[in-house]
């Protein structure tokens, strides 16, 4: 029986080694038709390694063309590609191998399916374009837009922290001209914080991207405090009293009242900024004329001008039957008397306004080549502008008043000549 078995297993060998080999064969064909090799593009997004390499030698990178991805083709069983997707890759740029300071080698590598697919070896690169870093400090500015209820005005506006610290690309840094802090105080109707994204401006005020920037704060509280404000009539008080031939026609302030600011209890007794009759003394008034005056030592205790900038007050005082006008003269209507030989002076301005009263006859009658002045250049210092009282004489029946203006004295031995010429002339017009 063991004799037939090997007998029969030994028979014709070669024949079914051949057939066992084509069945093997036969075996791996359906196989593949059944799961054939395929190959797959995939694109990743890359990875960026490393990059503290280049803020250590004060570099900075941006990707060339803002492009980060790469494509590279994958080869593995239909069964197994089909199953890939790009998350199923990784794709890293490590900046110690940064090349020629433009490029990154790209390593690709599976997450899964490692050991049954075929990663192309095309080398992938990453282009980038270095910058130089830079790091400044900004002030932040504390600001406001809107109105708040009636009755109320921004006393202070304050911000925490003060100073921000901005780093990136030194262009956009160098580029940054203020950094502000800017609440929305809208229908506010008490104190308030709120917390706001400062914004960065250029130059021209407009508003910088800060994307590749980075910034020490990403929020700022800013603090509003209110005070109440109302409105008070300027009055004026005079002393002394006119002459006889003089008869007062109005006195009248610009403006006529200002806003002030304080706590209600101190706003509640205050309806009027009174200018103390030490200011308007009608015994000396010659005619009629205007003064500036400073209001803000005449507020009461817990009162301020709501605006800073608006201390400052025109006094008019008209005698009867007189208007007021402007005429504009040219400077070589104002002589300077009383100038050291070997001097010249000069006026700053090439004209002069003053202020004229009389009737709206006498005014119209009246041009500029009529109104003649002199400046007393005695005592004033060579070489320095200084300010001094042009003073003008009356011209039928129109009172010019004396006006302030700006000269300089200088050393000139040809303009004494002439200075000392026009001094006689004044001399002479006034015998």
């Amino acid at each position: 029986m063991k004799q037939n078995l090997k007998k029969a297993l030994t028979k014709d060998i070669g024949l079914k080694i051949l057939a066992i080999a084509f069945a093997f064969f036969l075996w791996l064909v359906v196989v593949n038709i059944d799961d054939p090799t395929q190959t797959r593009t995939f694109t990743a997004v890359v990875t960026v390694t490393n990059a503290d390499t280049l803020s250590k030698s004060g570099k900075l990178y941006e990707i060339k063309d803002g492009i980060n991805t790469v494509s590279f083709r994958v080869t593995a069983k239909r069964s197994i590609i089909e199953k890939l997707s790009p998350s199923d890759f990784s794709a890293v740029a490590d900046m110690n191998y940064l090349e020629s300071e433009e490029r990154v080698p790209v390593t690709i590598s599976a997450k899964s399916y490692a050991s049954s697919i075929t990663i192309s070896s095309k080398q992938n690169y990453l282009y980038v374009i270095l910058e130089d870093e830079a790091t400044n400090k900004f002030v932040i500015n504390a600001e406001y837009t809107g109105t708040p209820e009636s009755g109320l005005e921004v006393d202070t506006v304050e911000c925490s922290p003060t100073v921000v610290t901005v780093k990136g690309p030194q262009d956009q840094v160098s580029a940054i001209s203020s950094v502000k802090a800017i609440c929305d105080i809208t229908g506010a109707t008490t104190d308030f914080t709120e917390n706001v994204i400062p914004v960065l401006y250029d130059a021209n005020g407009e508003a910088l991207d800060t994307s590749d920037l980075s910034i020490s704060v990403s929020t700022v509280s800013v603090s509003v405090n209110f005070v109440s404000v109302k409105s008070a009539d300027i009055v004026v008080k005079t002393s002394g009293t006119l002459a006889s031939d003089l008869t007062l026609g109005s006195i009248s302030t610009d403006p006529a009242s200002v806003m002030i600011k304080g706590e209600d209890s101190a706003l509640n007794d205050v309806s009027t900024i009174t200018i103390p009759e030490s200011v308007i003394n009608l015994s000396n008034i010659t005619g009629s004329f205007v003064t500036t005056v400073d209001i803000s030592s005449y507020l009461p205790e817990g009162v301020t001008l709501a605006d800073k900038n608006a201390s400052k007050v025109t006094i008019t005082v008209t005698m009867s039957g007189d208007t007021k006008s402007t005429i504009t003269i040219p400077s070589g209507n104002i002589e300077f008397n009383n100038l050291d030989e070997g001097l010249a002076a000069t006026l700053d301005a090439t004209d002069v306004t003053v202020n004229i009263f009389g009737t709206e006859e006498e005014l119209a009658a009246i041009t500029a080549d009529d109104i003649k002045g002199y400046i007393d250049c005695s005592g004033l210092a060579v070489g320095e502008k200084q300010n001094v009282a042009a003073q003008f004489t009356n011209v039928n029946g129109v009172t010019v008043q004396n006006t302030s203006v700006t000269i300089t004295i200088t050393e000139d031995a040809s303009a004494a000549g002439t200075t000392n010429e026009t001094d006689t002339s004044a001399e002479s017009k006034e015998e």
